[in-house]
C-alpha cells in the first residue's frame, strides 16, 4: 500500500500542474446534415442557412435543460463566437464566413451539459449569388493569452505532439478561468483554473487528430486557436483514458512475469510427479523380465560355479578329472540345452540324495516368481562331442562312466582320489 502510495504522489510531482482529463459526458446530440444527402458532406457555401436540430436520443449524460447555446470555432478568428439557439429542438442558422473557412460547431445548454461538436466544415463559394450578403455577427471581448508548447510560442495551425504539455496564461479577465479542448466529433474537455496561473494540458489526442482551444474567463471574454492537430512524435502512454503511471505499469508487468514463472514452474513439478507415479505403478502391475542371454561369457559367474560344484564334484571323483565341466562347460552347454530350461542356475543335481539347489534371482523388481524346477540329468561324453549333454523329465537314468580315446600320443589320465576337491576357476 505504502509503494502505491509513494508511485501516485511521484507521478503527480513528476506531472506537475498536467491535466488528464476525460470527455464530458454528452446530454443530447445534434447535427445539421442534409436530409438527402446520403453521406454528410462538410461543406456549406457561404451565406447558406443550415437546419440545426438536437434531441435526447441515446446520450448517457445529465438530461439538458434549456435554453440552449452554440460556439462556432474558426480558422479565421481567435476568438469564438457564441450563439443563443433558444429553447426548442432546432435553429436555423446563416454561416456568415467568407470562402476557405474551416469551422467546427459544439452545443452547450444552460447548465454547461454539453451536446458534443461535430466534424470541421468548410466553406466554399456561393453558387448562386456571386456577392452574398450574410448577416452579421457580433465579435466577443478578446482575452489576452499567452499560448505556448515545448518548442516555444504555439502556433494557430500548429501539430503539437501527442502525450507533451502545452501551456496557456491568461493575462486578462478576471477567474475563475474556464479552458475547453473541442475535438472534432467528439465532446469536448473542460479545464477550471481559479486563478492566473498557467493552465497545463497534456495532447491526449492520437495522432493527426484535429481540435480547437478556447479560453473563457468569468467575465466574459473570450480567445481561442486552431485548428491545431496532434502531432505523432510523442509517446503514446496518455492516449487511453485512465491510464496508469507508467512506473507503475511497469511493476505491475514485472510481478506478472514473475507469478507467471512460479506458476509455471509449479505445474511442471506437479506433471512430474503424476508421471512419475504413474511409470511406478506400471513398473508393480508388468515388472520387467530380463531373457535370458544364452551367450553367457567365458568365465562361469559365481553363481554358475556354485550350481554346478554338486554335479560335477561327485561324477568326477568317479568318472572323470575335476575339469570336466569347467572351461568349457558353459560355452557348450548353452548350444545344447534344452529351450525349456530357463538357465544353468535352476537346474538340480542327477542324485535325489543331493541338495537342491536354490536357483539365485537378481531382485524381485526384475524377475517374475520362478516355478519349481524340474528334475535334470547330465550325461558326459567323450571327446569330439559336447561333454555334457541335458536330459529333462526321464523317468529312470542309468549312469554309466565316460569312454576315452586313447591315442598313441594321449596319456591316461591319473585317477583321482575321492578327497580331491574340484578346481575353482576365479
Amino acid at each position: 500500500m505504502w509503494l502505491d502510495l509513494l508511485l501516485i504522489l511521484g507521478s503527480l510531482v513528476a506531472t506537475g500542474c498536467t491535466e488528464y482529463v476525460p470527455f464530458l459526458q454528452q446530454g443530447f446530440l445534434f447535427d445539421y446534415n442534409i436530409a438527402t444527402q446520403p453521406v454528410p458532406i462538410p461543406i456549406t457555401e457561404q451565406c447558406e442557412t443550415i437546419h440545426i436540430k438536437w434531441s435526447r436520443q441515446g446520450a448517457i449524460g445529465p438530461n439538458p435543460v434549456a435554453p440552449y447555446s452554440m460556439v462556432v470555432y474558426t480558422s479565421t478568428f481567435i476568438t469564438p463566437f457564441t450563439i443563443a439557439m433558444g429553447s426548442g429542438q432546432s435553429f436555423d442558422w446563416v454561416v456568415p464566413f467568407a470562402p476557405g473557412t474551416q469551422y467546427q460547431i459544439c452545443m452547450w445548454d444552460s447548465n454547461g451539459v454539453p451536446g458534443g461538436c461535430q466534424a470541421m466544415y468548410t466553406v466554399i463559394q456561393n453558387s448562386t449569388v456571386a456577392n452574398p450578403t450574410c448577416q452579421n455577427i457580433t465579435f466577443p471581448t478578446l482575452l489576452d493569452v499567452e499560448a505556448t508548447v515545448p518548442g516555444g510560442p504555439m502556433s494557430q495551425y500548429g501539430f503539437i505532439d501527442q502525450c507533451t504539455d502545452l501551456f496557456v496564461t491568461p493575462k486578462s479577465g478576471q477567474p475563475p478561468f474556464t479552458l475547453t479542448v473541442a475535438p472534432a466529433l467528439h465532446p469536448p474537455y473542460n479545464i477550471t483554473s481559479n486563478s492566473m496561473e498557467t493552465i497545463d494540458w497534456t495532447v491526449s489526442l492520437s495522432w493527426s487528430f484535429p481540435f480547437f482551444l478556447s479560453l473563457a474567463s468569468a467575465d466574459g471574454q473570450l480567445w481561442s486557436n486552431g485548428p491545431l492537430h496532434a502531432g505523432g512524435l510523442g509517446p503514446s502512454d496518455c492516449l487511453a483514458p485512465g491510464t496508469i503511471p507508467s512506473l507503475k505499469a511497469h511493476r505491475i508487468a514485472v510481478g506478472a512475469g514473475f507469478g507467471g514463472a512460479i506458476a509455471a514452474g509449479i505445474l511442471a513439478a506437479l506433471a512430474t510427479l503424476l508421471y512419475s507415479r504413474y511409470r511406478n505403478r506400471k513398473c508393480l502391475e508388468h515388472p520387467k523380465i530380463e531373457a535370458f542371454d544364452y551367450r553367457q561369457s567365458l568365465e562361469p559367474t559365481t553363481a554358475q560355479t556354485d550350481s554346478f560344484k554338486s554335479i560335477n564334484t561327485r561324477q568326477t571323483r568317479r568318472y572323470s578329472q575335476p575339469t570336466a565341466i569347467s572351461t568349457l562347460s558353459d560355452r557348450r552347454t548353452s548350444q545344447i540345452i534344452s529351450p525349456s530350461v530357463r538357465s544353468p542356475q535352476t537346474l538340480s543335481p542327477p542324485l535325489r540324495s543331493s541338495p537342491q539347489v536354490t536357483p539365485t534371482v537378481r531382485s524381485p523388481s526384475q524377475f517374475a516368481p520362478v516355478p519349481p524346477p524340474s528334475r535334470a540329468y547330465v550325461l558326459h561324453h567323450d571327446a569330439g562331442r559336447a561333454p555334457v549333454t541335458v536330459i529333462t523329465n526321464a523317468e529312470e537314468v542309468v549312469e554309466l562312466p565316460p569312454r576315452y580315446r586313447r591315442d598313441s600320443d594321449v596319456v591316461p589320465a591319473p585317477p583321482i582320489d575321492d578327497k580331491a576337491e574340484p578346481l575353482r576357476h576365479g
